[in-house]
């Protein structure tokens, strides 16, 4: 997979969860698709298959008051493409604005596997707490 069909299917994963495009997102996976969640807190966790990732996308929104992302960039390589962003939640009291790293490995033109890490851990784990 050349880097700019990378970026393509980033952007279009990028979209799909921004829109809550369960069918894209789905679409997107390969079957043994599994998404890697840091840190210690109850949204951490491995996350195995497009039904899990999907529900674990959803309980995310499902327990926020507001949670919004803003991509700031795209890395590209051979085999891995990872997307900078921020995150940006409220939930009762408790705001949250974080950076993360989403690291993506493609098997074709589909995601195979997913590690999100928050570049403060511990804010992202009181947030959730």
């Amino acid at each position: 997979m050349s880097g700019a069909d990378q970026v393509e299917l980033a952007r279009a994963a990028w979209q799909a969860v921004s829109a809550g495009d369960v069918g894209g997102v789905r679409r997107l996976l390969t079957e043994d698709a599994v998404w890697h969640a840091s840190g210690r807190g109850p949204r951490a966790g491995d996350f195995q298959g497009p039904r899990a990732i999907l529900d674990y996308l959803a309980s995310i929104g499902e327990a926020a008051d507001d949670f919004d992302l803003d991509l700031d960039d795209i890395l590209v390589g051979t085999q891995r493409v990872a997307l900078l962003f921020r995150v940006f939640g409220r939930r009762d009291e408790r705001l949250l604005e974080a950076g993360f790293i989403l690291l993506m490995r493609t098997e074709g033109d589909r995601i195979a596997e997913i590690w999100s890490v928050a570049r403060d851990q511990h804010a992202v784990d009181e947030f959730w707490r």
